[in-house]
């Protein structure tokens, strides 16, 4: 029997990832405009006021199944009630199917449905929330695919156009520091100084 394998020319997938990229650049565009939403019901809009709860969006690839994604999520939550105490924040992660990550998670953590079909819901995600957690380990990577690396741009893209807090990238090693300042993207720190100063930063702000 021949086998006949079939393939996408790179000319079809060079289309897509623009129109990707398109899409990605209007949710971001359009939530800069996230209270004129909210005012036509078509989303929620937070901002974080001083004394109420700092809501933090923690946005991974979870209830994909993928252990090694749902685990790091897992650690991230326990570390930020830790570090913050839960009665000073409302945690929210963003699942693929609640089914597949059933008892993962404290009950005062809520899950948010989403689709491969990210774009509307993850505006309306970050917009309700005031700081948003990018949850993965290749997120500036397309080792697994590019979708994902949009995902997590869209996700930081619409923090930054509504003005909630700043822009971190957590590396693991000096040498990936020095990698990222090359490429001039936003403040960067090591894991250990990135969590102390949030742990300083929103103690502070929350008393």
């Amino acid at each position: 029997m021949i086998k006949i394998k079939q393939t996408i020319p790179p000319t079809v997938h060079n289309k897509l990832d623009r129109l990707l990229s398109y899409i990605v650049r209007l949710m971001v565009w359009l939530s800069g405009s996230a209270r004129l939403l909210a005012r036509l019901h078509l989303c929620q809009y937070e901002e974080w006021q001083k004394g109420k709860p700092l809501k933090v969006l923690l946005v991974g690839y979870n209830g994909a199944r993928n252990t090694g994604a749902d685990a790091r999520v897992v650690a991230l939550v326990r570390q930020l009630d830790e570090m913050l105490g839960a009665d000073n924040i409302e945690m929210t992660v963003m699942t693929l199917d609640k089914d597949s990550v059933r008892g993962y998670f404290p009950d005062h953590v809520r899950q948010w449905t989403f689709t491969t079909l990210f774009f509307w819901s993850l505006l309306r995600a970050c917009s309700s929330h005031h700081v948003a957690i990018l949850c993965e380990g290749s997120t500036l990577t397309t080792t697994f695919a590019k979708a994902l690396s949009v995902f997590y741009c869209q996700a930081a893209g619409i923090m930054r156009r509504q003005g909630k807090q700043d822009t971190y990238f957590i590396v693991r090693t000096e040498e990936s520091l020095q990698n990222l300042k090359a490429l001039g993207l936003p403040p960067m720190l090591t894991i250990m100084a990135l969590a102390k100063r949030i742990a300083k930063n929103i103690k502070r702000d929350l008393r």
